[in-house]
């Protein structure tokens, strides 16, 4: 294996889902992707989300306290990819790009109609980590299309659904599944049982 010490910019732990953050203060709605996000909680419900200082939605986030993630089928790579290509500063990307939006039950930030699944979060805890901000998310309301999950853990159907998903430079793919494979606990003690 090759070793780069401290590197600047790197991409060695992708492909990862892509989100897309929609964030609203006063008339004012944007909408950008997001790569760099995580599940913090299941108690509080809780969800992070890394945001560059220079991106617009980062300004309108510090003065709402409010967001929302969206999660959207490949079908809409399109608009994943335009909304994190372009700024919001003057631009209206829902209506140069024709997404529509459906209001937030809970708060006042709309949700992406496409998507399959979408969170509503009030603002939690911010912190400064390098040249982005952690916004922590508590997730206050989801919405989330039926058919699209199975079971009481709302398991995602990948026969149903297809997330995108960001592997640098501007290139997206996503599942196959085809490839789906159950290996957990169970099939790690049955391993144990057969080992040596």
């Amino acid at each position: 294996m090759k070793f780069i010490k401290a590197p600047k910019k790197f991409y060695f732990h992708y492909p990862f889902p892509v989100t897309v953050v929609v964030s609203k203060f006063e008339d004012k709605v944007n909408m950008m992707s997001a790569v760099w996000h995580t599940q913090l909680s299941f108690d509080p419900p809780l969800y992070g989300v890394l945001i560059s200082r220079k991106r617009f939605s980062h300004s309108l986030i510090e003065k709402s306290k409010q967001f929302t993630l969206n999660f959207l089928d490949y079908e809409f790579l399109e608009t994943v990819a335009f909304v994190g290509s372009v700024s919001g500063r003057e631009l209206d990307k829902a209506e140069v790009f024709d997404i529509p939006l459906k209001d937030g039950r809970i708060i006042d930030v709309p949700i992406l109609s496409e998507s399959y699944a979408a969170y509503e979060c009030e603002l939690y805890d911010e912190r400064e980590y390098g040249d982005h901000t952690l916004f922590v998310g508590k997730i206050v309301g989801v919405h989330y299309s039926e058919d699209a999950y199975y079971g009481e853990k709302f398991i995602p159907d990948v026969y149903k659904i297809r997330p995108v998903l960001y592997i640098g430079d501007e290139k997206f793919l996503t599942t196959d599944p085809s490839t789906e494979k159950k290996y957990g606990k169970k099939e790690a003690e049955e391993y144990l049982r057969n080992w040596g």
